[in-house]
């Protein structure tokens, strides 16, 4: 039988499953912006991605450079 996302959830809630839920992980990167230091927090592990996203919050920046990764939790 195949079960929907809502039923999933819904025995997960419960406390009934069998499946195991991935929990999030939140990974936290310390990325240069034109010689100022700011923080980016992603889901995802890839340093590009968080490039990406620095790119996208400041896109009339000169360069962006990410530093190292914080911690993730």
């Amino acid at each position: 039988m195949i079960k929907t996302i809502k039923e999933l959830l819904n025995e997960w809630w419960a406390g009934n499953t069998t499946t195991k839920m991935p929990i999030p992980t939140i990974y936290t990167y310390e990325v240069n912006v034109d010689g100022k230091t700011i923080t980016i927090e992603s889901m995802s592990r890839s340093r590009m991605y968080v490039h990406y996203m620095a790119r996208k919050k400041y896109p009339n920046a000169r360069y962006i450079w990410v530093v190292s990764r914080k911690r993730q939790y």
